[in-house]
């Protein structure tokens, strides 16, 4: 069986896959990495409060939207396209109930005034069938 932060993980990025339109999607971006991107990022899960030992967990994730733009309004739709994908769905995926909800987000403009990243959080809670 895989953990959850792994299978929680491959799922965000099929969804998010789907889902985005006009950036490239990626679970670890490479270095050279050009244009419009959706980079999941940081994870952290938990064990279920009052659980005994299992392989069920509540993860949090990050998803990161970086857009080459000179005004908020490109990496807004972006973020919008990251919600429809993750927020209040359940993801499929054999052997695991995955449902995920949005925490926060962020719009940030760059120090150059170029570009806008965005960093959302997301939480999921991961039941193994």
């Amino acid at each position: 069986m895989s953990s959850a932060k792994s299978v929680v993980e491959a799922a965000v990025f099929a969804a998010l896959v789907a889902k985005v339109t006009g950036a490239t999607v990626y679970q670890d971006a490479p270095e050279n990495a050009e244009g419009d991107l959706v980079i999941i990022g940081d994870m952290k899960s938990a064990r279920l409060p009052g659980k005994e030992a299992s392989a069920d967990r509540s993860v949090t994730l990050s998803v990161v939207a970086i857009v080459n733009a000179e005004e908020r309004a490109p990496l807004l739709a972006l973020q919008e396209q990251c919600d429809e994908a993750l927020d209040g769905t359940e993801l499929d995926v054999p052997g695991w109930v995955i449902r995920g909800q949005f925490d926060d987000d962020d719009a940030v403009l760059s120090d150059d005034g170029a570009s806008y990243t965005g960093v959302s959080s997301y939480t999921f809670l991961a039941l193994a069938d």
